[in-house]
């Protein structure tokens, strides 16, 4: 499939963080279609310490009411679109987080499918430094394609199974799905926390999360070594726990422009 350089693009959870910055991306490029449970206008408070806030779509963009759940509404809400992205998430109640993180997800990919809709971007928690019994925590250089180990989180099991449906929906299908996995996400510019607890190995600016689903639209087909295309989201830290978004790089062009050096680098000691 050519890349998506232009055309009509349905964003699900537009409410939240991560796709505020999505749209914010695509919004010079695409006419959005921002779907999200609830109004927009309605989300006022931040989800994290520096957190964007949705805005109201403008037109020729539009903002419509979609329960991801609801597959007659995730059909309708995808009619007429060259690319869907999934930002849908539920953290801690049992069956809206299956409902919303695996059947959501179940419901995206099968009206792409339907529709004829060849290119997802897909979004999710890093599974590899989670809960660090049976994960990677005392590992270095994870790189994305390593098996993911979800824990026994609510969240971690439940957007795991919702990223394994995209991945079957891919290889069956033949689609083009990018899923982007991130931990923890800060503004570049904010100071080091007062518990001195400094930067998680897994972390992100706010600043840097819209362009890479610019760069998965754009993208040439031949970035899709596989149907399935894992993604880890992530500053280059000095920690060298993951290896950052060396494979964004490599098959999107994407990489971070922001590194926190503030918060780790010394600035040489001048003798007078």
């Amino acid at each position: 499939m050519p890349p998506v350089l232009e055309g009509k693009i349905a964003i699900f959870g537009a409410a939240g963080p991560v796709a505020v910055m999505a749209a914010d991306a695509l919004r010079p490029h695409y006419t959005l279609r921002l779907c999200d449970v609830q109004p927009l206008a309605e989300r006022t408070v931040e989800q994290s310490a520096g957190a964007p806030l949705p805005a109201t779509a403008i037109p020729p963009h539009e903002e419509r009411r979609v329960d991801v759940t609801d597959y007659a509404q995730v059909l309708e809400a995808s009619r007429g679109m060259d690319a869907l992205v999934n930002c849908t998430v539920v953290r801690p109640h049992l069956q809206p987080a299956f409902l919303v993180n695996t059947i959501g997800a179940y419901h995206v990919a099968k009206a792409a499918v339907e529709l004829g809709i060849r290119r997802i971007i897909h979004t999710g928690p890093q599974l590899v430094i989670a809960e660090h019994q049976a994960d990677y925590w005392h590992d270095f250089d994870v790189h994305d394609d390593v098996p993911e180990r979800p824990g026994s989180s609510l969240y971690g099991l439940s957007k795991y199974l919702g990223s394994e449906v995209m991945r079957r929906f891919a290889e069956v299908h033949h689609l083009e799905v990018a899923a982007f996995v991130y931990a923890h996400f800060r503004p570049a510019n904010r100071p080091s926390d007062a518990d001195g607890s400094g930067l998680y190995a897994f972390t992100t600016a706010w600043e840097d999360t819209g362009a890479p689903f610019l760069a998965a639209l754009r993208a040439p087909a031949t970035a899709f070594e596989q149907p399935f295309e894992l993604f880890h989201i992530a500053s280059r830290l000095p920690h060298g726990k993951i290896g950052g978004s060396d494979k964004a790089q490599r098959l999107l062009g994407w990489a971070p422009e922001q590194d926190f050096s503030r918060l780790w680098h010394r600035s040489p000691i001048v003798q007078e």
